[in-house]
């Protein structure tokens, strides 16, 4: 391996081996990549993401194949929005969209990044099923939900979904609540960049999918006024590659945003 093949950080002497098999263009925008997340997130965390990043990029034919721009900028924007891109916690993803790497924060990286913020304590969300005892009165704010649990994956898969919600106790201990029909998380995955895609999360994930869509919707809620570079970084990388707010109308800021 040659030494244009690693990378040493200028005051350090570790350095990264990246892998021979990528395209030469490839290790160099990781580099690129490497050099802005350290000065985002510190060298050590800056290590672990591109190791991270590495080992999606080497296992992805399809990600291969993308912009190197697009490479960088995804693995910058995880840098920005202080999400790892650790596999095995499922918190963000890097994602083939029509010859683009795309940054996918999943509803669990969303719920991370709003508990971080301080904007609540604690927020789940929860798939509806036609089979389950359901109410909610948005008036009143109240809301209740019976689960109904099957035994296998197959008795699953035939349940009708019929809506999701989140719900998130607040700092002052409030507990407030989101619903969205499924009409509406249908029309959102219409209109999801990329949802006809073999490689979209919606066919393989798709409850995961329908929970991040509330959880983004009442996002904007939970975090509005806020500060915090990685709530305003996760709401920009969002609508930028998967956007749920009207093309007319252009919000002046993000806390403007209208959704569907």
């Amino acid at each position: 391996m040659t030494n244009s093949d690693q990378i040493t950080p200028k005051s350090q002497t570790q350095s990264v081996s990246l892998p021979p098999n990528l395209k030469p263009e490839i290790n160099k925008g990781l580099r690129t990549a490497f050099e802005k997340t350290v000065e985002l997130i510190g060298h050590a965390d800056a290590m672990r993401e591109l190791g991270f990043a590495v080992q999606i990029i080497a296992k992805s034919a399809e990600l291969q194949k993308c912009s190197v721009k697009s490479i960088i900028d995804s693995v910058v924007n995880a840098a920005r929005a202080k999400v790892t891109l650790n596999p095995s916690l499922r918190l963000a993803y890097l994602i083939p969209r029509k010859g683009e790497a795309v940054l996918d924060i999943s509803y669990m990286g969303l719920i991370t990044i709003l508990k971080k913020s301080g904007g609540c304590k604690y927020v789940e969300a929860f798939v509806v099923f036609q089979d389950e005892d359901f109410n909610y009165n948005p008036a009143m704010g109240t809301l209740n939900h019976t689960p109904h649990f099957v035994d296998t994956e197959a008795e699953q898969k035939k349940r009708k979904i019929i809506g999701a919600y989140s719900r998130a106790v607040l700092p002052s201990n409030d507990v407030v609540f989101s619903f969205m029909p499924y009409w509406e998380l249908e029309k959102v995955k219409r209109f999801s960049k990329g949802s006809e895609s073999k490689w979209s999360p919606w066919n393989d994930w798709e409850e995961e999918m329908i929970k991040k869509s509330v959880i983004k919707r009442h996002f904007k809620f939970l975090v509005s006024g806020s500060e915090v570079a990685e709530v305003v970084e996760a709401l920009r990388i969002e609508e930028d590659n998967n956007p749920l707010v009207k093309e007319t109308n252009k919000p002046s800021s993000l806390f403007d945003l209208e959704f569907e």
